[in-house]
């Protein structure tokens, strides 16, 4: 298993620099992605860095729309997919 924390803060980090948050520190991990300002194009970046850096075939692995409801939800999910 991978580590969550370690996970979502690469993912806070990614999304803070999609989204042009000066620090990711504003970017909060229990609110939805949109919420976050992220868009289509940036949930297209976040999905594209998660299987480059994690290796995790998302259309294959069985990810479903709750497993993106924050960012902990989708660090969660990462770190517990094979």
């Amino acid at each position: 298993m991978k580590d969550a924390a370690e996970i979502l803060g690469r993912l806070r980090a990614r999304v803070a620099f999609s989204v042009g948050a000066e620090q990711e520190g504003v970017v909060a991990t229990d609110q939805p992605l949109h919420a976050l300002g992220l868009d289509s194009m940036g949930f297209v970046d976040l999905l594209v860095f998660i299987e480059k850096e994690y290796g995790v075939p998302l259309m294959a692995s069985g990810f479903s729309p709750a497993d993106f409801s924050s960012l902990e939800a989708v660090a969660n999910r990462v770190a517990a997919a094979p």
